[in-house]
C-alpha cells in the first residue's frame, strides 16, 4: 500500500467522498475522450475486451466491410502493462482509468445491439475479475445479444493435449505456471458450461479448439492479405533465411527450433533469425525478408503467424494435426489442403533438410499460400460466420 493511498484512506469520510467524486469525474472525462461513439447504424457490434493478436479489431473491420453492421473493437489494457505489439483497437482503455470512470464506456457497450465477449470476460467493467455471465442481466435489459469467443489457451485442456500430441509442451513435468494455466482452463470450461446452458453463440478462433470447446463454431482469423504480399519469390538464395517469431517460446517449441535451426545456421546451410517483440506493423517487412517461417512445432494450432506467412508467400512450417488440416481443407472453397509443411519437435530437422534438398517443391507449396490466405482469411468468411451465428440476418456487401 502506497503512502499516498494510506494518507487518502486516513481522510475524514466526507472529504474522502468528495475526493472520490473528483477522481471519478476526471477518469470519466478521460474515458469519454477515448470513445469514438456510434455512427447510428441499425446494428452495432462490440468485440472485446482483449483484442488478442489484434483479432477483435480485424473481425470488427471484416464485419463493416462485408455487412451493414457497425462494429467497434475494445481492448482493456492489462494492469501489468503488457505490450500490445502495436495492434490497433477502436477503444483502448488505460489501466488507470479502469479503477473508476468506466460509466461512459459502459454506456457505449449498452448502446450496442450485439457483443462478442473474448474469453468470456466481462465487457462492462472489471474485465480482469468478472465474466460476461455477470454482465448478462444488464445486457439483456438493454436488448444486447451476446456471444462468446474463445482464443485458445484459456480453454485448451493441458492434460488432454498432452495425451493427444506427442510433442505437447504439457507432457513435461508441470511447474507452477502450468498448474495456473490448467486452473484457468478449468475455470473457463465451467463458464462455457453456463454459456451453453444459456444457449449463447459460442465461437473459437482456430479449428483445433473445436476439440476443446464442444458445440462451438470456428470463426476464422483475419489478416490484411494485401499488406503481406511481396514480389520476391522465396528459396532462391544459397542460404535461405529461416525465421522463428515466438510470442510464447514454451508454447511454440522454441527450444527445439533454436537447436535445429541454430545447428543448420552454424553449418552454413541457412540463416536463422528469431524475432521477438516486433510491432505488428513491421511483420510484413520481416516476413518478406524471410524464405521459410517455422511457426510452432508443439501446440498444433494454426494461428495468426501461420496465416500471415502464407499471405506473404513464404514457406510455412508448423505442427497442425491431421484432423485440423482436414477441417481447414473442407472449409476452403476450393477444397485445397493447407499449404504449410507439417513438422513437430521430432521431425523438424528432417523437414527442413527436405526443403533444402528440393527447393522447387517447397517453393511450389509457398506459392499457394497467398491465394489460400485470401480465400479463407481476408475477412469475408469471418463476417459470414458472425452473421450466421451472432448477428442474425444481415445484409451483405459481397
Amino acid at each position: 500500500m502506497s503512502t499516498a493511498y494510506r494518507l487518502f484512506r486516513a481522510l475524514p469520510g466526507p472529504v474522502r467522498g468528495l475526493a472520490e467524486t473528483v477522481l471519478r469525474r476526471s477518469a470519466e472525462r478521460e474515458v469519454s475522450a477515448l470513445l469514438p461513439g456510434w455512427r447510428g447504424a441499425g446494428r452495432r457490434l462490440v468485440v472485446g475486451p482483449l483484442n488478442t493478436a489484434g483479432q477483435a479489431w480485424r473481425w470488427a473491420r471484416a464485419v463493416e466491410a462485408h455487412t451493414d453492421v457497425e462494429a467497434l473493437s475494445v481492448r482493456m489494457q492489462p494492469r501489468h502493462g503488457a505490450s500490445t505489439l502495436g495492434y490497433p483497437a477502436d477503444v483502448e482503455v488505460p489501466a488507470a482509468a479502469q479503477v473508476r470512470g468506466l460509466a461512459p464506456y459502459r454506456d457505449l457497450v449498452l448502446a450496442a445491439t450485439h457483443v462478442l465477449a473474448e474469453g468470456g470476460r466481462a465487457v462492462l467493467d472489471d474485465v480482469h475479475h468478472r465474466t460476461v455471465l455477470d454482465d448478462l442481466p444488464a445486457l439483456a435489459d438493454a436488448g444486447v445479444t451476446v456471444g462468446v469467443l474463445v482464443h485458445g489457451s484459456e480453454a485448451r485442456d493441458l492434460r488432454a493435449h498432452a495425451e493427444r500430441y506427442r510433442s505437447s509442451p504439457f507432457r513435461e513435468e508441470w511447474d507452477e505456471r502450468l498448474h495456473r494455466m490448467q486452473a484457468r482452463v478449468e475455470q473457463t470450461q465451467r463458464l462455457l458450461e453456463e454459456v451453453r446452458a444459456q444457449r449463447l453463440p459460442l465461437l473459437v478462433a482456430t479449428p483445433d479448439m473445436l476439440e476443446h470447446v464442444p458445440g462451438a463454431t470456428w470463426l476464422p482469423i483475419v489478416v490484411d492479405v494485401e499488406a503481406f504480399r511481396t514480389a520476391r519469390p522465396p528459396l532462391r538464395s544459397s542460404r535461405p533465411v529461416v525465421l522463428h517469431a515466438p510470442t510464447n517460446p514454451r508454447l511454440k517449441g522454441t527450444e527445439v527450433v533454436e537447436r535445429v535451426l541454430g545447428a543448420l545456421d552454424a553449418a552454413g546451410r541457412i540463416v536463422y533469425r528469431q524475432l521477438q517483440g516486433v510491432p505488428n506493423a513491421r511483420m510484413p517487412e520481416a516476413l518478406a525478408a524471410a524464405d521459410v517461417v517455422v511457426d510452432q512445432v508443439v501446440l498444433g494450432n494454426p494461428a495468426t503467424l501461420l496465416i500471415e506467412t502464407m499471405a506473404a508467400g513464404r514457406l510455412a512450417v508448423a505442427h497442425v494435426a491431421p484432423e485440423v488440416r482436414a477441417a481447414m481443407a473442407a472449409s476452403d472453397p476450393l477444397g485445397e489442403e493447407l499449404p504449410a509443411l507439417e513438422a513437430d519437435a521430432e521431425t523438424l530437422r528432417d523437414v527442413v533438410e527436405q526443403v533444402l534438398a528440393d527447393r522447387e517443391a517447397a517453393a511450389a507449396v509457398a506459392a499457394r499460400g497467398p491465394a489460400w490466405a485470401a480465400r479463407n482469411h481476408d475477412g469475408a468468411r469471418s463476417a459470414k460466420v458472425l452473421g450466421e451465428t451472432l448477428l442474425g440476418d444481415v445484409d451483405g456487401r459481397g
